[in-house]
């Protein structure tokens, strides 16, 4: 199930980070309005969340310390965060909880040293595609982020489409997802979308690389459109866990066209 929140924000000068502050606010929304589940999902960091999102920043301009978003004739600024989650019970859990900080200020603390203060001003419903072929055009709402852990050395390492083994990376993550989430698993394959013109020059490059600041890390990252490939049921399913590593920490949604 897919739903919409709509932000204000008091300020059109955001950090780079701001990823950091979305979670927080589910947090915070989580642990006041069931406790309980804030435990399960965030005190064993090792458990996969069922939920991703993405966010969307209207005209953004990225500048070397922070992101400038479009303000209205009205002087205001608002994003918009769009989340799938996978689970009927976890949707209905952060739907309430979401509810519940509605025209909220967050953080509201007046002498916070946040640079992304927000309030929630509307929740909304969206409607959920239903995957018919195995074939798929999809774009990314959010970086598609894969990580390869090197237990030897503990450190991370962050493919992108255009690695030698991307897909086989990829395929072991959507292994671990479905194994999560008790479906059924195969094999799929992302393939990188070009324009072409008639004679088969490449007009334009649909499907892109960049370079994303999480937690203080630069992580390698991919992202617009590309052809998604596999069974019906599995790609249905990925449609709403989202794909990838870090799903709950906005990053592996994607839109199917």
């Amino acid at each position: 199930m897919r739903i919409n929140l709509n932000f204000e924000l008091e300020s059109n000068i955001i950090s780079k980070e701001y990823r950091l502050a979305i979670i927080s606010f589910i947090k915070h929304a989580l642990v006041n309005k069931y406790p309980n589940i804030y435990n399960a999902l965030y005190k064993d960091n090792t458990k996969m969340k069922a939920f991703t999102f993405g966010v969307y920043l209207p005209e953004a301009k990225i500048n070397d310390d922070n992101i400038e978003i479009y303000k209205n004739d009205k002087n205001q600024t608002y994003i918009n965060i769009i989340f799938s989650v996978f689970d009927n019970a976890v949707f209905i859990e952060l739907y309430n909880s979401f509810n519940s900080m509605i025209n909220k200020r967050y953080p509201k603390d007046e002498n916070t040293k946040s640079t992304m203060i927000m309030t929630l001003r509307k929740i909304t419903m969206l409607n959920e595609k239903s995957i018919t072929k195995n074939k798929i055009l999809i774009k990314f709402l959010s970086p598609l982020v894969l990580r390869n852990h090197n237990r030897e050395t503990n450190k991370d390492i962050y493919l992108t489409y255009k690695d030698e083994n991307f897909n086989s990376l990829l395929n072991q993550s959507a292994e671990r997802i479905a194994k999560e989430f008790n479906f059924e698993s195969s094999e799929i394959k992302l393939i990188p979308v070009r324009t072409t013109d008639e004679n088969g020059n490449i007009i334009q490059e649909e499907s892109k690389t960049t370079v994303v600041p999480f937690k203080e890390n630069l992580i390698s990252a991919s992202y617009g459109k590309f052809c998604l490939e596999g069974d019906i049921t599995l790609l249905n399913n990925l449609y709403k866990t989202g794909i990838g590593s870090r799903r709950s920490e906005g990053f592996g949604l994607f839109e199917v066209f």
